[in-house]
Formats: C-alpha cells, sequence, structure tokens
C-alpha cells in the first residue's frame, strides 16, 4: 500500500493578447520595432493585472502563507511557477515572489523546471525546446537559489525523444501523465525508466487527482463532501510505492472558493497523512529508485482533457496553422532581437483557446477562454504574427492577405 504522497502544483498564467491590433503594428516603423514596443501594443496588460491581483488575492497569498504553518507538520510540495507568471508578479505581485522564496528556504518547496513560456517549444525544434528548459533553469537558480533535478514539459506533454531532451537539460526525474494505454496493467504508483535515457518518470494518478481538482466542489458527486481524512483513507488504500498528486495552484481559492472548503482541506492533510501513515515528500527523494519497468512513449501524452493526447493544442486545423505561423517568424524576430516577445506566442494557452472540442473537454476550454471563440482567438493570435511582419518587412501586402482570411472565416 501507498507510504507516500507527491504533491504537484502547477503555477501559471499567460500574458493574454490585445483583440484588434494588426493596424497599430502595421503602422510602425522597422527602428521603433523592440521588445517594449511590442509588449505595449500586443498583451492585453490591464486584464493581465487585473487577472493577476484577483488570482494573487484568492488564491496564490492565502495558500502560500497556509503552507508556512504545514510545513511544521511534514508538509512538503513540488512547485512549476511559469516564467510568464514570474515575470508578471515581478512586475506587479512581487511579495508572491517574497513568499515562494520563503518556502523554499524553509525546504517546503521544492522547485521544478518547465519551459520558460509554458510553451509548446517542444513542438517547434528541439533547440528552442532546450532553450526554454535551460532558462527556466536559471531563473528558478536565480531567484530562489534551487537547481531543479525534477522537469515537466508544458501540461505534462511527454514523448521518449523530450525525455532525452529534458535530460540534457538536467534533469533526472520527470513529471508525466499515468495514461492508461500508455501503462496497460501497471499502475502510476511506482518509479518507472524509459528505453533511450537514464531519467526516472514519475506518472500522476489522474483519478485521485481529479477528486480534487474537479470534483470537490460538486455536490452532486456522490462522494462529495470529500474530506481531508477520507481522502488519506484513499490514497493510502492504494497498491503501490507512492501516489503523484498533480494539480494546478489555483484549484486553492480560484477554480474552488474559499466557501467550498478548499483551505480546510489543504490544512487537514498533513495530519490526516500523519494518522494514515503516508509522508509528503519531493520527487527528487526518488531519483535513486530503481524502476519497476520501463516505458515505451513514442507518441504524445499530456494531462490535458479526456484524450490526454497533444489534441487539446493543436486538435484542430486553426491550431496547427497558428502554431505553424509562430515558427515561421522564428528567424526574422530573432534577426531585430525581439525572440523574447515572440516566446510569449508560444504560450499554449493562446492555441488552447483555438479547441472546438465539445462535451466535458469543450467545457473546460470555454471556461478558460477569454475570447469565448475558437476563431475569435484564431483571428487575435494571427494580427500579432501578421503584424509583426508586417512592421520588419513594410510588406503592405499582409495586411491584404489577413483581411482575405477575415473574409473566409467570417
Amino acid at each position: 500500500m501507498v507510504r507516500s504522497i507527491v504533491l504537484f502544483l502547477e503555477m501559471h498564467q499567460p500574458r493574454r493578447l490585445r483583440r484588434g491590433v494588426l493596424d497599430k503594428l502595421c503602422d510602425l516603423r522597422v527602428s521603433e520595432v523592440n521588445n517594449s514596443v511590442l509588449s505595449s501594443i500586443i498583451f492585453d496588460d490591464d486584464a493581465n493585472k487585473e487577472i493577476l491581483n484577483r488570482v494573487s488575492e484568492k488564491s496564490y497569498i492565502p495558500t502560500l502563507e497556509l503552507m508556512k504553518g504545514l510545513g511544521n507538520e511534514g508538509f512538503k510540495v513540488a512547485l512549476s511557477i511559469s516564467g510568464s507568471l514570474i515575470d508578471q508578479l515581478l512586475m506587479w505581485r512581487p511579495e508572491v515572489i517574497e513568499l515562494l522564496k520563503d518556502l523554499a528556504n524553509r525546504g517546503i518547496i521544492e522547485f521544478v523546471a518547465e519551459p520558460y513560456h509554458h510553451s509548446l517549444a517542444s513542438f517547434v525544434s528541439e533547440d528552442l525546446f532546450l532553450e526554454e528548459l535551460k532558462d527556466h533553469v536559471e531563473i528558478i537558480r536565480s531567484l530562489f537559489n534551487q537547481v531543479p533535478m525534477t522537469f515537466e514539459n508544458t501540461e505534462f506533454l511527454y514523448r521518449n525523444d523530450w525525455g532525452v531532451i529534458m535530460e540534457r537539460a538536467g534533469a533526472s526525474v520527470v513529471l508525466t501523465e499515468g495514461v492508461d494505454w500508455v501503462l496497460g496493467w501497471r499502475s502510476p504508483t511506482y518509479v518507472y525508466g524509459t528505453p533511450n535515457s537514464k531519467i526516472r518518470l514519475l506518472l500522476r494518478h489522474y483519478r485521485l487527482s481529479d477528486d480534487v481538482g474537479f470534483r470537490f466542489s460538486n455536490r452532486s458527486w456522490d462522494q462529495w463532501p470529500l474530506t481531508a481524512d477520507k481522502y488519506m483513507a484513499w490514497i493510502r488504500a492504494t497498491p503501490g510505492d507512492f501516489v503523484l498528486i498533480g494539480l494546478d495552484f489555483e484549484t486553492f481559492g480560484e477554480h474552488h472558493w474559499r466557501e467550498s472548503g478548499i483551505f480546510e482541506f489543504l490544512e487537514w492533510l498533513p495530519k490526516e497523512a500523519h494518522k494514515a501513515d503516508v509522508t509528503f515528500i519531493h520527487p527528487s527523494l526518488l531519483v535513486k529508485e530503481d524502476p519497476i519497468d520501463y516505458l515505451d512513449i513514442p507518441s504524445t501524452i499530456s494531462w490535458a482533457d479526456v484524450e490526454k493526447d497533444d489534441s487539446a493544442w493543436q486538435g484542430n486545423d486553426l491550431q496547427r496553422i497558428a502554431l505553424s505561423h509562430v515558427a515561421a517568424i522564428g528567424d526574422l524576430v530573432r534577426n531585430y532581437g525581439i525572440e523574447k516577445t515572440w516566446r510569449y506566442l508560444l504560450t499554449s494557452d493562446h492555441y488552447y483557446y483555438m479547441s472546438m472540442k465539445h462535451g466535458p473537454s469543450g467545457e473546460v476550454h470555454n471556461y478558460f477562454n477569454p475570447y469565448k471563440s475558437a476563431f475569435t482567438a484564431f483571428k487575435v493570435l494571427e494580427d500579432v504574427i501578421l503584424g509583426i511582419t508586417c512592421a520588419l518587412t513594410g510588406l503592405n501586402k499582409v495586411k491584404s492577405s489577413h483581411r482575405g482570411l477575415q473574409r473566409k472565416h467570417g
């Protein structure tokens, strides 16, 4: 039966894009194009700041403050904070960074590395993926004085070849999803190896994770209310060595409001874990464990949607076209020194908003989509891509082609 729990939290907010920026970008002279000017035009930072302030007050600050006290009860957490969120916190809510530093110094938080901009860089090129990982390792080292040995790709995206690249970036442990069609008869509650690298794979137990992430506030769920003692009893009774629970950080206070009892649930978890003889551990503690088996994962998996593949971001033509267009201007933006702005355009959220799925997965996509339309999300990003190209090349035909695209898509 399980004796250890690895709690992983993903802390991320994108820099959402502003609508209708094509003409402003095309009106720029090449000499005016730099990261500062582009940022002021492209990013909807009034909305981004408002959202960050709300989430900081409702989720980040109260949860991190609660964790201070929980550390005395053996609580530990693995946490990945995207570079795009770090950038925004440093601008608008630096006190959150200070709380994270404090928790790291107390040994409560172990940081997990990921692509800096929570991006789809792994779909673009090996070199870009490696650069994004190394950039994130460096910001974690410089801000929090930790050098991560545990890595994840954005949204737990994983394939064999990506594992090799993460190992090159410094990974000894990689977190990904316990996908049924990968595991077969096996359980996600053991350490696994890979056929082409020395990394250790830790797999998220998605059912136990979703009990908190998705079902906690659902009063029609037959297990509602979910209490800490009930949850720890489930974990303790699970066959295996450990359980990896992976959640969005915003689960606490934002996705499930304070009134749901989510903070009380978190507060009582270490107490009930102690009673159940379950210990909170950091993932790096498992780095020297011999794998129980080796997993060959040649095609993409992730923790997103019921499909648990890459279809949340690359499942339709709009998503694939948009990413190919962003990738296509990579060399151009590097030549003009605006790669930082370009990398924000690779953030996974922009493509997530373009999903046209139905059913439960579609409901989740629509909940997070600030544009409420896949076609609007596509047009917003295309405006930016075409506008930057227009500004750097002076080609007015870019605007004409975009108008034709607008007519085609209504």
